[in-house]
């Protein structure tokens, strides 16, 4: 079976939506989520590098169609899942 393939916002390369975190928009503000949970979903590559790229692109704006505020819960578990990744 196919793995679901999604997206990054911030490098725009294709991956495994499994490698990605997935962001939602709820009431401005942009917050992690799980698969399947409501909302309007966007894919970031668990690298700060990415989520940066995205913040200077005003990338979540556009993904979310509307302007939001990144929640800092969101920069701590890219942080954390790269940290992981690297080991």
């Amino acid at each position: 079976m196919a793995t679901p393939q999604r997206t990054c916002i911030g490098c725009r390369r294709r991956r495994p939506q499994s490698d990605l975190v997935r962001l939602v928009a709820d009431h401005g503000r942009v917050r992690t989520a799980r698969r399947g949970a409501p909302g309007r979903g966007a894919y970031l590559c668990a690298d700060v590098a990415c989520l940066e790229a995205a913040d200077g692109r005003h990338a979540f704006a556009r993904a979310f169609r509307g302007p939001v505020t990144l929640d800092a819960s969101v920069r701590e578990a890219v942080a954390q899942r790269d940290e992981d990744e690297r080991r």
